[in-house]
């Protein structure tokens, strides 16, 4: 399965036109999502009635070179700053697996999935690869719609490879357990099958029989699981076999639909796939043989070629325009967006969001960042979880798709109509009832969390902040208005770990957990900005100027209070309130001259 090529940017709601780019003069370097400006009040009603909600913006991103991102191996990233085609590493966690062949069968579809349509009407997709089988009587179920056993190759003749992990997979039972879990909650469980060689994927849509011999080989393989349909992993490159493709997908989804007309048939397509008619797929051609296309838009803007001088964010191909484009050529309802249970880390020359790369990434499940002791950030320019620390003097940071992130996808989704969203892949998460709920719309409590650092100091402490790694970082961190944060942590059971931040309070509190030490946390008084909004206090952040479109006002803030001497002469000031974005959680108040002493304007959570 390959990372799509998909970037997200972010004007959140930010009231623009569709399409509007707000850096579209260089201004915004980093993008992710991007959302257009239609139906806010009306989205808020929906998303109040029903929990699940419609996304994001900053500036339209540029598309880079066009070309579709792809390689030979299943899920890579692209870590160059264009949109070159096979770079990136191998699948996260794959591994040889040895199952249990199964001793019963699973239990069969319910009357009502058989008898329902071939998709939800709100899809929430899943792929549960074979090395993740073992575990999956821990999967978070609840909420999801299809889930997708990854996968059986299939040869160039269009036979399917009955052999290795993934065949050892399809005959166990931990896969037929997970059938019948999923059955029992009324999802369906579909097989996907994979062809990622170039040379493999000539043949096979090259060759008069392949399809007649992939259907042959499909039908008795999906009734003996009682299976539900089957998801195409076809991944390759150019456009020589584009009418090849399209005739084996037409041919092999029209014996499927025949032999079981409750089945479902989805393909796995990139994200540029559908602006690119020099592609892969012909995505028009290929829409009236599947029930949707799985867009693989796993990117979470993180490309940077692996030098010390580039940024871990660039300009790239965002979700808006992935979405807009799909859109445009086919039914709304035949596209799920996917997102991924996935991040990456860098090793970077500092810890804040403005560090540079100055080696290799690798990719880390989610769990690995929701499991360690760092603290959690969120990039709102980007749009992603994130976090950085130390080991050695070395710094790292990590981003990933975390429950807000999912959210605001879930945003987009709804916004554009589209099916619904779809994840690589169940086992790579901690929580993931939480992620499953905010890929329905409903938002994480606490919104999206701080920024985090915009300085940072090295030390000579050994640590990581990730599992697997030895220790924890030393730390010493600027935070806008808040002054200094020093951490020294040790890992549970072996130590003490003892923070100081600077924030606008007083006072000392020292805990000791069990088994894990003694935390002691001192607080002092440090600038602050503040404002009064709809009766509450709020706390003020400045941004740049020009970061909101003043043509939807949102109230006043009153009683303006900043000891920070560059902002002081508004104190005792209201100001007006614009809408920055309902995604962000975020409005933003704008000081104006000559009316007030200075321009600028502050952001603060809603």
């Amino acid at each position: 399965m390959e990372h799509g090529g998909s970037v997200r940017n972010l004007v959140t709601w930010a009231h623009v036109g569709p399409g509007l780019a707000r850096g579209a003069a260089g201004v915004v370097t980093r993008v992710r999502r991007t959302t257009p400006t239609v139906g806010v009040v009306v989205l808020g009603t929906f998303v109040a009635a029903t929990g699940f909600l419609a996304t994001v913006a900053f500036g339209k991103p540029t598309t880079g070179t066009g070309h579709e991102q792809h390689s030979s191996a299943v899920h890579r990233r692209d870590r160059v700053t264009t949109l070159a085609q096979g770079n990136g590493v191998g699948l996260l966690g794959a591994k040889a697996v040895d199952l249990p062949v199964a001793t019963a069968p699973p239990a069969a579809a319910p009357a009502a999935l058989v008898s329902a349509p071939p998709l939800a009407a709100r899809e929430n997709f899943a792929f549960a690869p074979y090395w993740t089988l073992g575990e999956s009587a821990s999967f978070s179920l609840i909420g999801l719609s299809t889930l997708a056993y990854f996968s059986i190759g299939v040869n160039p003749d269009g036979t399917l490879d009955e052999s290795g992990s993934g065949w050892n997979g399809y005959q166990s039972q931990a896969l037929s357990d997970l059938i019948t879990r999923a059955h029992t909650a009324g999802e369906r469980v579909v097989l996907t099958v994979n062809d990622f060689g170039q040379s493999s994927l000539d043949s096979l849509t090259s060759s008069p029989t392949a399809p007649a011999t992939l259907a042959t080989a499909l039908i008795p393989l999906l009734q003996a699981k009682s299976l539900d349909g089957v998801n195409f992993d076809f991944e390759g490159a150019g456009s020589q076999d584009q009418v090849g493709l399209t005739n084996l997908i037409a041919s092999v989804s029209g014996a499927l639909r025949a032999a079981d007309p409750h089945w479902q048939v989805t393909m796995d397509t990139y994200a540029s796939s559908a602006g690119d008619s020099t592609g892969f797929y012909n995505i028009p051609a290929l829409a009236p043989f599947v029930d949707a296309f799985f867009v693989m838009a796993y990117e979470l803007n993180l490309q940077a070629s692996q030098t010390a001088a580039s940024p871990l964010t660039s300009v790239m191909f965002s979700d808006l325009t992935c979405l807009e484009q799909y859109t445009a050529v086919v039914p709304a309802s035949k596209v799920i967006m996917g997102v991924p249970f996935f991040g990456i880390d860098w090793p970077t020359d500092n810890g804040t969001l403005s560090a540079t790369s100055t080696g290799p990434a690798a990719d880390i499940a989610d769990a690995q960042v929701q499991g360690s002791a760092e603290p959690q950030y969120w990039d709102p320019i980007t749009q992603t979880g994130w976090t950085s620390y130390q080991v050695g003097t070395q710094w790292h940071e990590s981003y990933f798709e975390n429950a807000y992130g999912l959210y605001q996808e879930a945003l987009m989704v709804a916004h554009f109509s589209a099916r619904g969203l779809g994840i690589w892949a169940l086992g790579m998460e901690d929580n993931g009832a939480q992620l499953i709920l905010a890929m329905d719309g409903y938002a994480p409590p606490g919104g999206p969390g701080g920024t985090g650092p915009v300085s940072t100091t090295n030390s000579s402490t050994a640590g990581a902040g990730v599992p697997g790694t030895a220790g924890l970082p030393t730390t010493t961190t600027t935070k806008p208005g808040t002054g200094t944060t020093t951490t020294t942590t040790t890992k549970p059971g072996t130590g003490t770990t003892t923070t100081t931040t600077t924030k606008p309070a007083t006072g000392t509190t020292t805990t000791t957990k069990p088994g894990i030490g003694t935390t002691t946390t001192t607080t002092t008084t440090a600038p602050a900005t503040t404002a009064t909004y709809n009766g509450v206090t709020k706390p003020l952040t400045p941004v740049g100027q020009g970061s909101v479109d003043t043509l939807s006002p949102a109230g006043t803030v009153t009683n303006f209070q900043s000891s920070i001497p560059a902002y002081a002469c508004l104190n005792g000031k209201t100001l007006n309130v614009y809408a920055y974005g309902l995604l962000s959680g975020k409005d933003v108040a704008v000081a104006t001259t000559p009316t007030d002493c200075i321009t600028q304007e502050f952001t603060f959570p809603t």
